[in-house]
């Protein structure tokens, strides 16, 4: 198959493969977010990638963006339903995966659904599919389940450098969307949650990872030096304090990337939460539209 996309992804595809496959078998109660968080971040480098973003890890009604603090001593517990959302990249070309672990039998069945979900949606992508028939088997496949999809988090296309590349993958039915591309790379990612859930994600207090948005001088030594060092690290991917304290301390980094981003130069996404406090489920995989079907990378 003479395909027009560069071999980076199949690369990273296979280092995040892999890395999903051994958490999922290394997770258990009691780990500490920090560490899982740095053993994700540490395999993918070890298998020759760099991630794409910090790792993320979602605990019960958390439901994306959430990434171990410097000091981090959150863990698991039982009863807990976790979510580990992790991106590789190579060169700037990015593969975005998620699984669920529930360590509660009562949710159990929601993870199977989530799961079961996103591999329905996947048997119906190729070339000129459009997005909101993909968003309409997300919904009607966890309706009929007995749960509920969180209607404003989407999947999305994937650039070189840029995690969403301007087209959303809706987990609804949505009207006059575009259609997907032969060759472009795009993750689709359901978001479950209970019937008696909101549906949708609000903004929580926490922010801790960030992105770079303008490079302009401050004037101040040691924000432009930072910035200079965010560039050559991580260009305009996300990054989290956690990756700098080798160049700062962490009061004094956490002081500087709140600088940073009250002048405009970094983004700081909140982390995101079910707005009734419900339990997410998610699962997510990173694939390409081909004219008579699909490659899933992960």
């Amino acid at each position: 198959m003479n395909l027009s996309v560069p071999q980076e992804y199949f690369k990273a595809g296979k280092i995040a493969s892999k890395v999903c496959e051994e958490m999922a078998k290394k997770t258990s109660i009691g780990d500490r977010v920090f560490d899982i968080c740095n053993k994700v971040e540490g395999m993918i480098k070890n298998l020759g990638g760099e991630p794409a973003f910090p790792c993320n890890v979602g605990i019960n009604s958390v439901s994306a963006h959430y990434t171990a603090e410097i000091d981090d001593e959150s863990t698991i517990r039982n009863g807990d339903v976790v979510k580990i959302d992790l991106g590789v990249h190579i060169n700037g070309y990015i593969i975005d995966t998620a699984f669920t672990l529930s360590f509660n039998p009562d949710y159990d069945l929601m993870v199977k659904a989530a799961k079961d979900v996103l591999y329905e949606a996947i048997s119906m992508v190729r070339e000129g599919v459009r997005v909101g028939e993909i968003g309409k088997v997300i919904e009607n496949g966890a309706s009929k389940r007995g749960f509920k999809v969180i209607s404003n988090l989407s999947g999305h296309l994937l650039q070189q450098y840029k995690i969403h590349g301007g087209v959303s993958i809706p987990n609804v039915w949505v009207a006059n969307t575009p259609s997907l591309k032969a060759n472009e790379v795009y993750a689709i990612e359901p978001f479950l949650t209970t019937l008696d859930g909101s549906g949708v994600v609000v903004d929580d207090a926490r922010r801790n990872i960030y992105a770079l948005i303008g490079r302009k001088r401050t004037g101040d030594k040691n924000l432009d030096f930072l910035v200079d060092q965010i560039w050559n690290r991580f260009k305009t991917l996300p990054f989290t304090a956690r990756w700098l304290i080798d160049i700062f301390d962490k009061k004094e980094i956490k002081m500087l990337l709140d600088k940073l981003v009250q002048v405009k130069i970094l983004h700081a996404y909140p982390v995101l939460v079910e707005a009734s406090k419900k339990v997410v489920a998610q699962f997510e995989h990173t694939l390409i539209p081909t004219e008579s079907g699909v490659i899933v990378l992960t």
